[in-house]
C-alpha cells in the first residue's frame, strides 16, 4: 500500500491510538502510536514521521517537556505537530503556541475536522 504520509500518536490512551490509528489508516495514512515520549524519541530518531499527535498530560515526560526537547533538535523540530488533549485551558494553549504547535484538538475530539487537517497538512504542507 502506498502511505500519504507517516504520522506518529503519541497518547497514554490505548483508546485513543486506537481510534486515531482506524481512523487515519482508511485514509491511507501510515500510522504508528506510543504511549510514552521516550518510545516516540527512539521511534522519530529512526524515522522521522510527517506529522505528530500529541497529548500533554503523560506520565514521566509531559506533552510540553517532549515538544520542548523536539524543538531543540534541528533535525526534527520542523516536524508539524497537533496536540490532541483533555488539558484544553488558556495556560496550555499559550504554552503550545509559544512552542510553535501548528493546531490545538481539545478532547473529545471533533473527528471530521481532525481528519481533514491531518490530510491538509500531509498532502498540502498547509
Amino acid at each position: 500500500m502506498d502511505f500519504k504520509g507517516y504520522v506518529l500518536v503519541i497518547d497514554d490512551s490505548v483508546t485513543n491510538q486506537v481510534l486515531v490509528e482506524a481512523l487515519l489508516g482508511e485514509e491511507g495514512i501510515k500510522v504508528e502510536t506510543v504511549s510514552n515520549a521516550i518510545d516516540a524519541y527512539r521511534l522519530i530518531d529512526k524515522e522521522p514521521p510527517s506529522l505528530i499527535l500529541l497529548d500533554l498530560l503523560m506520565p514521566n515526560v509531559t506533552g510540553i517537556d517532549f515538544l520542548k526537547t523536539i524543538k531543540q533538535n534541528d533535525r526534527v523540530n520542523t516536524i508539524p505537530i497537533f496536540i490532541v488533549t483533555a488539558a484544553n485551558t488558556e495556560f496550555y494553549r499559550n504554552q503550545c503556541e509559544e512552542l510553535g504547535v501548528k493546531d490545538f484538538f481539545p478532547k473529545p475530539v471533533d473527528i471530521p475536522l481532525l481528519v481533514k487537517r491531518v490530510k491538509e497538512v500531509l498532502l498540502d504542507g498547509a
